[in-house]
């Protein structure tokens, strides 16, 4: 038995060392970013086709002049894939801001998003950034997404919430609400009792929300 251990341990040694060793293969050594010369072969069909991408009217908004059944599909699961990340980003928002919420005290301040990042959580007008900022990563656009503030009819609270405006019509947004006291889902705006948006704002515009029955009524 102990010369056929032996003999066991002779093969298994045999064995690897005839094992071919592992190639090491040298790292990736590449410039990505060199300018192409003008004479590069691809140059005039890349040229031709980032003029034309530039002038799609698709990226504009604007409907194709023909609407395929791809197109149709295209557009079913971007919208689908848009509202998965607003409702993930609303949910993340919500969870940390039960953990991150600090009350302003005496004075009012509207942070950054740098400082909300810098000193570890704020209220609602500085979590709320968490939501607008990353909806602005996640592309959604300057005329989608605002900034709002809102306020409780019969209380007279005000708070600060995300408004989507998925619609071309923009007309019934969807609230995202950082910190829950709206709504602790996304839901449209037409859906929330109680509250009422008067200030909208982004990074450069700011519009003041008005009862279109009743500026309908003063105009007559």
């Amino acid at each position: 038995m102990r010369s056929l251990g032996i003999a066991v341990s002779l093969i298994g040694v045999f064995a690897l060392s005839c094992a071919p060793k592992a190639q090491v293969l040298p790292s990736v050594a590449m410039n990505f970013f060199v300018p192409a010369p003008s004479d590069n072969p691809w140059t005039e069909k890349i040229q031709n086709w980032q003029a034309r991408h530039h002038l799609d009217p698709i990226r504009r908004g604007e409907n194709p002049r023909v609407q395929s059944s791809l197109g149709d599909e295209y557009d079913n699961f971007s919208a689908e894939l848009r509202r998965e990340i607003a409702t993930r980003t609303i949910r993340w928002v919500q969870e940390n801001s039960r953990r991150h919420y600090r009350a302003d005290g005496e004075r009012d301040h509207w942070a950054t998003l740098g400082e909300v990042i810098e000193t570890g959580g704020d209220d609602c007008d500085g979590l709320d950034l968490l939501t607008f900022e990353l909806l602005r990563k996640m592309g959604f656009g300057k005329n989608e997404i605002y900034r709002a503030i809102v306020v409780e009819r019969g209380s007279g609270q005000h708070h600060m919430v995300t408004l989507w405006f998925e619609s071309e019509s923009r007309e019934d947004p969807f609230v995202l609400d950082p910190t829950g006291v709206v709504t602790d889902t996304m839901i449209l705006l037409s859906q929330v009792p109680g509250w009422e948006p008067i200030e909208l704002f982004d990074e450069q515009a700011h519009f003041r929300v008005e009862d279109q029955a009743i500026a309908l009524s003063l105009a007559d």
